[in-house]
């Protein structure tokens, strides 16, 4: 049996949030593929919304590298799994190369003390990948090469193997800045990209506009991969990528999953926002995935055991959800039934009594937990939660901790009494931030977003629900007919 797996990759990062990573990355996927490669992509950091790019890119699922969340084993199993099958992998870095999330390292005995911990350089080291440094330099010239040579400096352990100049406005600003990053930095440039007007993607204030809101983005990305091709010296872009250190093979301790039980799991232009691999570790316990849409469907599909309901909702689809009052009342029914419930974020807004529109507008939704919820809200919450559950529920006993990610424009505005709160939630950095999420009989609603990977004996337990609650209904359905 293999112990180490050699796989090609390359991890793509920037001096700063909005540098031009997504879109060289992007560019960089086309151009391999052009070449017959098949690209497995991953992102540093619990991002959705560029997830979603590199996967329609790619034409494979992109998965989320977070050494914050996951620890450095499962951070390994995600790398190792996902880039099966495939000839290569590109990693796309999140904010800086050396932005951190703050606070100490939450996964004792799993590199404890690490410098940066959570941050891109982190992740670089985890995966030994080799670096390629995006540097926007539209509005900059010579300053580009004393960012490369900080950034080459503050850890002299990170193999930044070269530079891609991104946005370039011109020939003579490329050979400038190409001679003094060399010139200054020893680091070699392997690529410079003009700047394409018409390769922008629209952003957002919570980062690019999502796939299906953009008509354009297949252009987009035909012109950033044709771009980079030009460009780019893909030859030696390969070559950096056989640098890249052997990691673990994963280490497979999970038991033999129980009998399949079929997982309803919400899938639309409204909710679309799941990390892959929770998909996949509820398949590996015995989970049957079947998708459905609360916009489109009036009915549940047959036979569930569970309900996922993701994240994703934003106030644009809110009156379409409102309006389908089938699907709304077959979920009120699965609910007093007793079928296992597991709702974030936009799922959490489903499930709640009413969402009051920016305009002032209220509509009423599901109603399975006593809660109004604003939506639109200006400021949009965002970062890393440590939570510990407070009330036995759906995913693990009282006192368990998991780690997850929130980032929402809601905010409750009012909440009946009774219902208890699912989780003590605390910050990164260890401030406690009061409690998160409502668990009501075998509902669980919460804005925090969960990657299983970091325990997937939630699975076990949530999946064990489910074939309980499936048995429990046929035998009262056979009682009914006898």
């Amino acid at each position: 049996m293999l112990d180490r797996v050699r796989i090609p990759r390359l991890l793509i990062a920037g001096a700063e949030g909005g540098s031009g990573k997504t879109s060289v990355t992007l560019g960089l996927v086309v151009a391999l593929r052009a070449r017959g490669r098949s690209v497995q992509t991953f992102k540093v950091g619990p991002d959705f919304v560029d997830c979603a790019h590199l996967a329609h890119a790619a034409g494979r699922p992109c998965r989320n590298l977070d050494s914050w969340i996951l620890g450095t084993e499962a951070l390994g199993r995600s790398l190792v799994r996902g880039s099966m099958a495939a000839d290569c992998a590109l990693i796309e870095g999140g904010a800086g190369l050396f932005d951190s999330r703050g606070g100490p390292d939450p996964w004792p005995g799993s590199g404890a003390g690490r410098d940066f911990p959570g941050s891109t350089a982190d992740v670089a080291h985890i995966v030994g990948a080799p670096v390629l440094l995006v540097l926007d330099v539209s509005a900059t010239g010579e300053t580009a090469a004393a960012i490369a040579l900080g950034l080459r400096q503050l850890d002299a352990d990170l193999d930044i193997a070269g530079v891609i100049l991104d946005r370039v406005p011109s020939p003579e600003r490329r050979t400038l800045v190409e001679d003094a990053v060399w010139q200054r930095s020893r680091l070699p440039v392997l690529g410079a990209v003009p700047w394409i007007p018409e390769a922008e993607i629209p952003e957002l204030r919570s980062g690019l506009l999502p796939v299906a809101q953009n008509p354009h983005v297949d252009a987009a990305i035909a012109a950033l991969g044709g771009a980079v091709t030009r460009e780019c010296d893909l030859d030696l872009i390969e070559r950096v990528m056989l640098r890249a250190e052997p990691v673990p093979a994963p280490v497979h301790a999970r038991r033999e999953p129980g009998p399949p039980v079929r997982v309803g799991v919400a899938f639309d232009d409204a909710f679309s926002c799941y990390y892959a691999e929770n998909l996949e570790i509820l398949e590996d316990a015995g989970g049957e995935i079947v998708t459905f849409s609360p916009l489109e469907d009036r009915e549940l599909p047959e036979d569930l055991g569970a309900i996922y309901l993701g994240g994703g909702l934003g106030e644009a689809h809110l009156p379409r959800l409102a309006a389908n009052h089938g699907f709304l009342a077959a979920l009120r029914r699965a609910h007093a039934h007793g079928m296992p419930i597991y709702a974030e974020a936009g799922g959490l807004v489903c499930c709640a009594r009413s969402a009051r529109l920016s305009d002032g507008s209220v509509l009423r939704l599901a109603g399975l937990l006593p809660l109004d919820i604003g939506v639109g809200a200006a400021r949009c919450e965002r970062g890393y939660r440590e939570l510990r559950i407070e009330t036995d529920c759906l995913l693990g006993p009282r006192g368990a901790k998991l780690r997850g990610h929130e980032v929402r424009s809601a905010q409750l505005l009012s909440a009946a009494p009774g219902v208890a709160p699912a989780y003590a939630m605390h910050g990164c950095d260890g401030e406690p931030l009061g409690c998160e999420g409502w668990a009501a009989g075998n509902l669980l609603g919460s804005f925090v977003h969960l990657h299983f990977g970091q325990a997937p004996e939630v699975v076990d337990r949530l999946l064990e629900r489910a074939r309980r609650c499936r048995e429990e209904r046929r035998a009262l359905s056979t009682w009914e007919e006898a």
